[in-house]
């Protein structure tokens, strides 16, 4: 497979995107509430568009939990900051043996903590998020990671590496190459190669 960039999805790809899912003290019901808030909703296409922050959610949640928003936000916090990497996709990002993106739905909070954290931009080139696009189209964030790393590639060069299946065939209709991310002992067995 000859390939010149590689768009990286984050979540079940890079990370375990469970991460926001961590207890919150005297909070039982936070996992619950916080997959059902968010589970394919309005509210949830709302903040990875951008079209409501964070702090917006952290209220919504508040109500339902009978907690104050700002306690709430602070765990979101927290928990941005306690993300565990997949340790050998962690290492074949930091060689950088090609030019590589962040492609990735994700609201505001993942800018403003989790890249900060975790300094992806020393890692990664580009980082396209969602919430900044205003889309929450793969195969558009990839047209923008491709634009933000030079423009220089066509799509059946650039590589999305993305545990989702749909984003996978969505970007290969738009013409681009895409690998389904199914775990790093498969990842390796499949294109191990390509990072030798």
């Amino acid at each position: 497979m000859e390939i010149e960039a590689i768009l990286w999805d984050f979540g079940d790809t890079l990370v375990d995107e469970t991460w926001m899912l961590a207890p919150l003290e005297g909070v039982p019901r936070w996992p619950e509430t916080y997959r059902g808030l968010l589970g394919n909703n309005a509210l949830a296409q709302q903040w990875n568009v951008g079209a409501i922050t964070s702090v917006g959610v952290a209220r919504s949640f508040g109500r339902e939990l009978g907690v104050e928003p700002e306690r709430l936000l602070k765990h979101m916090q927290w928990c941005s900051r306690n993300i565990a990497f997949y340790p050998r996709m962690k290492a074949v990002t930091a060689q950088r043996r090609y030019p590589q993106a962040i492609v990735t739905v994700n609201p505001d909070i993942f800018s403003d903590v989790v890249v900060p954290h975790y300094r992806l931009d020393e890692s990664f080139d580009a980082i396209v998020t969602s919430w900044q696009e205003r889309s929450a189209s793969k195969p558009d964030l990839c047209d923008a990671a491709i634009a933000r790393l030079g423009g220089k590639w066509t799509r059946d060069r650039c590589l999305l590496v993305d545990n989702r299946q749909d984003c996978a065939e969505q970007w290969i209709a738009r013409g681009g190459r895409a690998y389904q991310f199914r775990g790093e002992d498969r990842f390796f067995a499949d294109l191990g190669a390509l990072f030798v």
